[in-house]
């Protein structure tokens, strides 16, 4: 085979490597992105246990919320962030099983690799009572919250079956942000959706 059709090849075959990758992590980041703001807020909104004296406490009706969400469009990299917070990946209490697989992604060549990526966020579809907006268009009054969900570089592994991704949410009020969780947390893959599986 002629050499310079050779390398043509590869560098096409590696090309479409990238692209399917970052297919995938954009498909992750929406799926992630629907699971970790149920798990981790809406949950939590909707079951807030009621008063040290039995009063009960107002739960909202889930249909009456528009929760708004400002979506970071950067992707760090994830060894970056490892780098600098290496606390995130120690003792995440994770069982046996998730844990083998946790640190075989984080010891990976792959992990190492992964290099800073802008994406289109408007191409990520939240469920409802959550919805895109830009910090800008959130009128920052008394008791009105916003969320602001960042992420790392997802990094997967060889069958794209698991993955690890350092996540940041944050909620918006009238004086400022209040941190509601960061860490690197592990995701798989369950009947073609990604799913956040939180520590024990």
């Amino acid at each position: 085979m002629n050499k310079f059709l050779f390398v043509f090849l590869l560098v096409i075959s590696l090309q479409s490597c990238e692209d399917s990758y970052k297919t995938e992590e954009l498909k992750a980041i929406e799926d992630i992105s629907n699971d970790f703001l149920i798990k981790k807020d809406l949950d939590v909104l909707l079951n807030v246990p009621d008063s040290i004296d039995h009063i009960k406490v107002y739960k909202p009706n889930v249909d009456s919320l528009d929760i708004k969400v400002y979506l970071s469009d950067a992707l760090v990299p994830i060894a970056q962030e490892k780098e600098d917070n290496l606390w995130m990946f120690k003792n995440n209490n994770f069982s046996k099983s998730d844990s083998i697989v946790f640190y075989g992604i984080v010891n990976s060549s792959r992990f190492k690799g992964l290099r800073y990526r802008e994406f289109d966020k408007k191409k990520i579809k939240l469920k409802k009572p959550y919805s895109q907006s830009e910090i800008s268009e959130v009128k920052i009054v008394a008791d009105q919250e916003y969320k602001i969900l960042k992420f790392s570089r997802v990094c997967f592994d060889t069958d794209k079956q698991n993955g690890i991704v350092v996540v940041e949410l944050l909620t918006g009020l009238e004086y400022g942000t209040q941190s509601g969780f960061n860490g690197s947390i592990l995701i798989k893959k369950k009947n073609n959706k990604w799913v956040c599986i939180l520590p024990e």
